[in-house]
């Protein structure tokens, strides 16, 4: 057992490690082919049009939309059914370092895992079951975020159509229905449990249940509130760049975009948020050297918030008493 335990464990870490360089590998070759498409002098010349004021105004909003975030998660364990709610400082220490590790490591998850398994003992005690509970509820919490932002990009097409987006309803409906459907998945789950093979069934049992519905529906309205606030930096940065670019354009753009960097096989969501942005934004008009300006620009927003929770870990890492 003990030989055939450590063979499953290197052949995980092997996978991890292809997977990893994969990552790496995929991301630059897709920002190598999108510089490969414009004139590095065109870009450097759109940063040139960005106004300090923009740029302080997104990362200002950003920072606002973690702490809405942090807002968000601890109802979330309410809602489900937390025992020992964490502290808001401990809430903002894990919220800032999950920022830190789900922006600069590759996968983009990293940092989820971190506050789902810390965040544990919030269900009563330091076991795997907890431990499950606490990273469901971080995978709820996706689930939320995606949800809103689809509605989000939906209702602003209705208000604000734009041309050659036609199928942004389908899509988004498409998403909607697929995050109701893991949401109910979740839920039965635990009730399911019993009836099949311990295998499957014990990690199924340990799943969160759902036991207050009002926090989870405020959890819900501040997930719309922090891409809002994602589209108002967004905005911002490319309204700097190209002044013609109207907030009701941004409203349909930016969620669509947010989705894209959902993206798992690059660093960070680099070239597919560049993709992204040109794409969409070519729509209304936006040169693609500025909207890869505005692209990097946004997610230089993301780099220096996200590096706050890096110094926040070198300060007080997580370990320790709270952390164990």
């Amino acid at each position: 057992m003990g030989e055939d335990g450590g063979a499953r464990r290197r052949s995980g870490e092997k996978r991890r490690r292809y997977l990893k360089w994969g990552r790496i590998g995929v991301t630059v070759a897709a920002v190598g082919y999108l510089a490969s498409r414009v004139d590095p002098r065109d870009v450097v010349a759109a940063f040139e049009r960005l106004s300090w004021s923009a740029a302080l105004f997104a990362v200002i909003v950003v920072l606002f939309g973690l702490l809405c975030g942090m807002v968000r998660w601890r109802l979330l364990l309410r809602a489900y059914g937390a025992i020992d709610l964490p502290s808001w400082k401990r809430v903002a220490h894990l919220y800032f370092v999950g920022h830190f590790y789900n922006t600069y490591a590759p996968g983009g998850v990293g940092g989820d895992v971190i506050r789902g398994v810390a965040g544990r003992k919030a269900f009563g005690d330091l076991n795997w079951a907890s431990a499950t509970s606490g990273v469901a509820v971080v995978f709820i919490e996706r689930i939320v975020g995606v949800s809103a932002l689809l509605v989000l990009a939906a209702g602003a097409y209705l208000i604000r159509p734009i041309a050659g987006m036609e199928n942004v309803g389908l899509w988004a409906g498409l998403g909607i229905t697929g995050a109701a459907a893991a949401l109910i998945g979740i839920a039965i789950a635990p009730r399911l449990a019993p009836h099949l093979p311990e295998k499957l069934g014990k990690p199924l049992r340990a799943l969160p249940r759902l036991y207050s519905i009002w926090p989870f529906l405020v959890a819900a309205l501040l997930s719309l509130v922090i891409h809002c606030v994602n589209i108002a930096a967004g905005h911002a940065i490319v309204h700097s760049l190209e002044p013609t670019v109207t907030l009701a354009e941004s409203a349909v753009i930016m969620p669509l975009i947010g989705a894209a960097a959902f993206f798992p096989l690059t660093v960070g969501g680099a070239g597919v948020r560049e993709a992204a942005f040109a794409a969409l934004y070519s729509t209304v008009g936006v040169p693609e050297a500025s909207a890869y300006a505005a692209s990097l620009s946004f997610w230089a927003t993301q780099l220096i918030t996200a590096a706050v929770g890096g110094m926040i870990n070198l300060i007080v890492p997580l370990s320790g008493p709270e952390g164990d």
